[in-house]
């Protein structure tokens, strides 16, 4: 048997019943309840398989005397928290994020509730071996509900600063925005509305992912005039995305471009980008004197390589954005409230900023190709732009810079696709490098498939 498909690069993730099956998310408890060496904390989005996920999953750990402490439907953030202030060693979400309704998955996270490669790695090898701890039927662990979500409104006080009353609209997404959204408004004295408030698995909205073409209804209340900002969270909330006070959807690489502006650093710290986002970020820190460094796309990365530059922020292109002085981890919810304490402080509308700030065109587009050929593809597409470009970047396929931009070549960790992104300063160029990287790519296809 091959390697399991719902055994991704990031996570666990799959469709329920038919790639991930609820015998798998037992044994995935036996594993924890394996590697465990104390109680575990448990979370989950709101999906509508998620309590029976969660049940066969605690069933597993139970099964090998851990004890579960459950905090219930919950953003990823809280959970993370949660991990931290109850003081576990392994947390654990059920949950896919973003995917469509089908899907469901898992993810764990380490003592004081980080991401954690090598617990992962761990729990999979039990997972696949199958050397679970030995049943004892006469030490089966206990099961807990706890609530975390009070004490986490106060921390997230506690990490902003509120100068005037703010007008902001929230989509939820039908996700786990909404378990938690309104107290914390409340708590920061905005003037709010909310919409798709209440967490639904059905997602009737389709797959809670917070980009353009789904924030239509979002965009158009901003853009009345009666307020400041619009938020949009993901399905687990570990995403944010941003609408200024003129109804305009806010690429990650600005929002980032917003913090660096207003967040303390000193000529030689350090951003994180992934490689694919936008060259406004080097453009802005390059102001402040501040460095930027490149990483693989992932949100592991992205943290390991902040803890190890002791940056001031990271972010992927995709919206995920970590700011270690309010919490190491890529948590949307006090990203958002960070966001409401700029706008506070703003003399200007946020629109003017942005409007401020240099434009790029750019586009992204995926190009179908089996993933036993994807990686050998990319990597002989490296071995020629190496010959071609003088500037050539290859941390996570390759990067090829021109004047005036750049275009990336990389093989997608989770689906059978290569992802080609273009940045450049005009729409011709953008085209033209765009098309010339698409022949490319199939043509070395054409050549692996011979």
């Amino acid at each position: 048997m091959g390697r399991p498909s719902f055994l991704r690069a990031y996570d666990i993730r799959g469709i329920v019943e038919h790639e991930l099956m609820l015998e798998d998310y037992l044994n995935f408890g036996k594993a924890v309840g394996t590697v465990a060496e104390d109680f575990i904390v448990l979370g989950r989005d709101a999906r509508v398989h998620g309590e029976i996920c969660e049940k066969a999953f605690v069933s597993g750990v139970l099964s090998r005397g851990v004890d579960v402490k459950s905090v219930g439907v919950t953003p990823i953030g809280v959970l993370s928290y949660a991990v931290e202030k109850l003081g576990a060693k392994i947390g654990v979400m059920i949950g896919a994020s973003h995917n469509p309704p089908e899907y469901n998955g898992l993810k764990f996270f380490k003592e004081g509730g980080e991401y954690s490669k090598e617990l992962d790695n761990s729990i999979r090898q039990v997972f696949l071996t199958k050397k679970f701890k030995q049943f004892n039927w006469k030490s089966i662990g206990s099961y807990e509900k706890v609530e975390v979500k009070s004490d986490y409104i106060d921390f997230v006080l506690s990490k902003v600063n509120i100068k005037r009353k703010i007008r902001v609209v929230v989509d939820c997404m039908s996700g786990t925005a909404g378990v938690l959204i309104r107290p914390l408004l409340e708590a920061l004295g905005c003037d709010y509305k909310i919409i798709h408030e209440e967490p639904s698995g059905l997602f009737p909205l389709g797959e809670p992912e917070p980009k353009p073409s789904k924030l239509k209804e979002l965009m158009s209340l901003v853009s009345s005039g009666e307020y400041d900002i619009g938020l949009a969270f993901d399905g687990d909330c570990d995403r944010v995305a941003v609408v200024d006070d003129k109804g305009r959807f806010i690429e990650p690489e600005k929002v980032a471009s917003l913090f660096i502006n207003f967040l303390k650093s000193k000529p030689g710290d350090v951003v994180v980008a992934s490689i694919n986002s936008s060259s406004v970020i080097d453009d802005v820190a390059s102001e402040k004197g501040l460095n930027v460094v490149r990483t693989r796309v992932g949100h592991f990365y992205i943290i390991n390589a902040v803890k190890e530059h002791n940056a001031i922020i990271g972010f992927e292109r995709s919206g995920h954005m970590t700011i270690p002085s309010l919490r190491l981890f890529d948590d949307a919810i006090l990203v958002a409230a960070k966001l409401i304490e700029i706008c506070s402080v703003m003399e200007t509308p946020l629109s003017e900023f942005f409007e401020n700030l240099p434009s790029y065109c750019f586009k992204e587009v995926s190009v179908k190709c089996p993933d036993s050929i994807k990686f050998k593809v990319v990597k002989r597409i490296s071995e020629i732009l190496k010959s071609k470009y003088k500037k050539v970047n290859t941390i996570d396929g390759v990067k090829a810079y021109f004047s005036g931009g750049w275009f990336l070549i990389r093989a997608s960790n989770t689906q059978p696709l290569i992802r080609i992104s273009v940045e450049a300063e005009n729409r011709r160029e953008l085209d033209e490098k765009l098309e010339y990287a698409k022949r490319l790519v199939l043509n070395t296809m054409k050549n692996y498939r011979m």
